[in-house]
């Protein structure tokens, strides 16, 4: 029999620790035993683990399954649904319970022990309705945030195994050493609440409940029981186009389950006699969490970045303004629920009181310690950073991570585009000498920009000529790498030719789509015959009064730049656009002197030079079909 003595230094007394007795086990019985599924090694793991926690005398090796499930049973009635027969097979029950009993699992502090598990457990569970686990770091975050207090009775709506609340008691025991109030959490799913009653369980005995039930039936005796009594709200609900809710008698008892209009008079939503087909959960577990809240209470969300900047969804802002008063936002990066959805997300913190104002705080987080693949290191094998930990730690003192929010539009509160223009007007960020700063917006209003959107040619015109057609995809590191397989024919670029009038010069810069958002090339010497995509702008520089192409394409790749473009972007579900907010960008004027001149002749003479490279290059290559 394997045994973990050799991996573990004693004694052991951190939730780090203990995490690593638990993933131990979980691994080993991943590889070895005669079950694969995540959450059956789960389930049977949490019913031995609670059996080594609960039972008086000294834990036998010698207990057969059946005996510990009896056990279980007669000790948790009302977790009884949990306590399935053991699908792992005797001897690997044996095995955790020998692994358990060497590191006197008996004597750890309750919450470190149900903390460590609730690690494992979350990133091992994936939901298949609209449930994405919350990063640790960001369920860390957030409760530091909304610094809940020992009396507060905390609740998660949409609790899957339990993570907020376990978080929520952690802090509140790390700092008062008691916790009188109680936890309360609701989850649809059968397994993911048992999973999360057994690991409160394990936590603690007292001061909470997990009920098996829809959050969104607020007629059930047991959610409306809820409603005007929590303290202290954390959640992260279901969301996704695929789950809508369709049921009107849930559709009714909601504000958001009806149509809403735009009354123009007004200048504001109001709401119609009219119940919707359909309507996302995220949305009603939004006011949802209001309903549940008492006056003062204090709620933190996590939603799709479509409710922060659709104008069809306004209407959520006009109620919310009549409600609450917004404490904090957090711009999230898109990969914080990667690889499982590509949904980009933010998170909403605010307090049930009617005083809504713009005074609130922002932070933009860009780094979330993993990439798009779920990877922890990056490919030189340093660990990716988490910008949760300093978000979390620092709030709510304004210090570079968090900062004033500066709303400019009511209806579009995306965070990062919150943040206040003054902090892109800071002239020591560039490497050069700066002499003001001057918009888009300005530079058109004075002829010296003029900006036009490609077009689409269909997918039936690819490959019928050699004329390039240049996608998004194919503007990288500053230069046009188009796939000849698009290539157009010359009735094709006839059609479009005056309309997009491309020149040499001309700056084309990625508008809309998923990743590429900003990036920019050239049109340079042998290049002017192409057509564009409609995803990509087409930037030409009338008169260089204030900057020559070059000058605006070399600009436009500054860091600084880049972090500002990010935030015009506005991302509905996953796909992303910079629309006619990249009228908005700030752009330093260049002192030109003879560093800047020189710096700037350097930089066309390597693009031109590039670019006559490739054309020898391509005059080698040959295309032909397999």
């Amino acid at each position: 029999m394997s045994n973990i003595q050799k991996d573990i230094i004693f004694p052991i007394d951190t939730k780090d620790d203990y995490l690593q007795v638990f993933k131990t086990i979980y691994y080993h019985l991943y590889s070895n035993s005669n079950v694969s599924r995540a959450e059956i090694l789960i389930k049977d793991i949490s019913k031995v683990l609670l059996y080594c926690l609960s039972v008086q005398e000294s834990v036998g090796k010698e207990k057969s399954p059946d005996k510990i499930l009896d056990y279980l049973k007669t000790s948790y009635p009302n977790i009884d649904v949990f306590f399935s027969p053991f699908e792992l097979d005797d001897n690997h029950i044996k095995y955790i319970i020998e692994n358990l009993s060497q590191v006197n699992i008996k004597d750890a502090p309750a919450h470190i022990i149900g903390d460590a598990f609730q690690t494992l457990v979350g990133p091992n569970l994936r939901g298949d309705k609209g449930q994405f686990f919350t990063p640790k770091s960001v369920v860390t975050s957030l409760i530091k945030i909304l610094s809940p207090k020992s009396q507060d009775v905390i609740c998660d709506p949409a609790c899957g195994t339990g993570g907020f609340l376990i978080e929520s008691i952690t802090q509140i025991l790390n700092q008062d050493k008691k916790y009188t109030g109680r936890l309360v959490g609701i989850e649809k799913d059968d397994f993911l609440s048992s999973t999360a009653n057994a690991i409160l369980e394990i936590y603690t005995r007292d001061n909470f409940k997990v009920l098996n039930e829809n959050s969104l039936d607020i007629e059930n005796p047991s959610i409306k029981s809820l409603l005007g009594t929590i303290d202290v709200i954390v959640t992260n609900p279901p969301f996704g186009a695929k789950i809508g809710i369709k049921d009107k008698d849930i559709l009714k008892k909601f504000d958001f389950g009806y149509s809403w209009i735009f009354n123009k008079e007004k200048n504001c939503y109001s709401k119609t006699k009219q119940i919707l087909k359909e309507q996302s959960p995220q949305i009603l577990f939004l006011e949802l969490c209001i309903k549940l809240l008492k006056d003062g209470g204090r709620a933190a969300i996590v939603l799709p970045e479509g409710i922060f900047g659709n104008k069809s969804l306004g209407f959520i802002w006009d109620y919310m303004r009549d409600k609450v008063k917004i404490l904090a936002m957090i711009d999230c990066p898109r990969t914080l629920f990667q690889p499982s959805t590509d949904v980009k997300t933010n998170i909403l913190v605010f307090q049930k009181e009617k005083s809504f104002k713009n005074d609130f705080k922002v932070s933009v987080a860009i780094h979330c310690g993993h990439d798009k693949r779920g990877r922890l290191v990056d490919n030189n094998g340093n660990k990716i950073k988490d910008d949760f930990i300093d978000i979390g730690n620092s709030y709510p003192i304004e210090n570079g991570i968090w900062k004033e929010a500066n709303i400019k539009d009511k209806y579009y509160l995306v965070p990062r585009y919150s943040i206040s223009s003054n902090n892109w007007r800071d002239e020591n960020k560039f490497d050069f000498p700066v002499n003001g700063f001057i918009s888009i917006k300005e530079l058109i209003q004075q002829d010296e920009l003029q900006i036009k959107k490609g077009n689409e040619v269909g997918s039936e015109a690819y490959g019928t000529g050699v004329i390039p057609f240049i996608r998004t995809s194919d503007l990288n590191n500053l230069e046009i790498n188009y796939d000849p397989t698009k290539s157009v024919s010359q009735d094709v670029y006839t059609k479009y030719a005056k309309l997009q009038n491309i020149k040499e010069n001309d700056i084309l810069m990625v508008a809309d789509g998923r990743y590429r958002i900003g990036k920019t090339s050239m049109i340079l010497n042998g290049m002017t015959e192409c057509v564009v995509q409609s995803h990509v702008k087409i930037i030409k520089v009338l008169n260089a009064k204030t900057f020559s192409s070059f000058e605006l394409l070399y600009i436009l790749n500054q860091k600084q730049i880049i972090e500002q473009i990010r935030s015009l972007i506005f991302i509905q579900s996953t796909l992303g656009s910079i629309g006619n907010r990249l009228n908005e960008l700030l752009l330093p004027i260049p002192v030109k002197n003879e560093k800047w001149n020189n710096q700037i002749n350097d930089f066309a003479i390597t693009l031109q030079e590039r670019n006559k490279l490739l054309h020898k290059l391509n005059k080698l290559s040959y295309e032909y079909e397999l």
